[in-house]
């Protein structure tokens, strides 16, 4: 099962239980129950200038990386000004707000896991809740040096970025010519749910087809890529997405002059062994 989807900024809207909590804030839903997605809740949020989005805290977790604009954001006791390249992991249960902090939109990319449930109770099953207070005016520039900031935020820039050859920050993927992964959350970083991280895929890179036990979404950022997903072929731009769910075979293909880079998301968190099944392993059996 996968599902592919092209993001619209006019569509997004205020998620219901957000509307007397929040100002300017709306969400674009790529991945929820809707497309038989059953383990994460991955969206891209907008943030009008001068909007806010209340104090409140999940019964799940999240993780979170900044696009556009400029955002203070409470996590726990602490506020942060983060900016593009920025993420975030925010624990289950713990507190946290969004303001915008600039006088342009703010733009970033939202993953939930486990997968939020739908609203449809004022009291019974909710997972969402609002104790009340106001997101700060003003926040602190993280440092990244700090023990404590790093289990919360990260930076990303293309320093940061792996070179060709160097090993794989991915648990149980070999490193492949011409792909990079910068890992941004994940078991090391702290999560328990999820991980979120960049890829790149160099012109005429490729990964052979292949399953996993999790299911994946792929917010394309930059580039174009060739996309297979249960035998079916996508061609695939900024602002499209991708959901593979669990046991979708799928493959991926760079066959342009350019690079294409995504943000991609993982839930359950994946096993330290055995991450990829590739069909090209087991092909002497059929």
């Amino acid at each position: 099962m996968h599902a592919v989807s092209m993001i619209e900024p006019l569509s997004a809207q205020t998620p219901e239980g957000y509307k007397e909590h929040s100002s300017g804030f709306r969400r674009a839903a790529y991945v929820d129950r809707t497309i038989g997605s059953v383990h994460m809740g991955t969206s891209i949020c907008f943030l009008d200038p001068s909007g806010v989005v209340a104090p409140h805290l999940h019964s799940f977790e999240e993780t979170f990386y900044v696009m556009e604009g400029s955002l203070i954001a409470q996590i726990g006791d602490k506020a942060y000004r983060v900016l593009p390249g920025d993420f975030g992991l925010i624990a289950t249960g713990l507190p946290h707000s969004f303001r915008n902090a600039g006088n342009q939109p703010a733009r970033w990319l939202e993953m939930q896991a486990p997968q939020p449930r739908p609203m449809m109770h004022s009291t019974y099953g909710r997972d969402t809740f609002f104790p009340g207070g106001e997101p700060p005016s003003a926040g602190d520039v993280p440092n990244f040096a700090d023990e404590a900031t790093r289990k919360i935020l990260g930076h990303f820039d293309e320093s940061k970025l792996p070179k060709p050859g160097a090993p794989s920050e991915m648990e149980g993927f070999n490193p492949t010519t011409g792909v990079a992964i910068k890992m941004f959350v994940d078991r090391s970083f702290g999560a328990v749910h999820q991980s979120l991280f960049l890829i790149q895929y160099m012109p005429g890179a490729k990964i052979d087809p292949h399953d996993h036990t999790f299911e994946e979404s792929y917010y394309i950022v930059s580039g174009r890529v060739k996309a297979t997903a249960d035998g079916q072929v996508y061609d695939l731009g900024a602002g499209h997405t991708i959901w593979t769910g669990v046991g979708c075979i799928h493959s991926f293909e760079n066959v342009g002059s350019e690079p294409v880079r995504w943000i991609e998301t993982q839930a359950p968190l994946p096993p330290a062994r055995e991450v990829f099944r590739f069909e090209r392993d087991w092909a002497q059996y059929q």
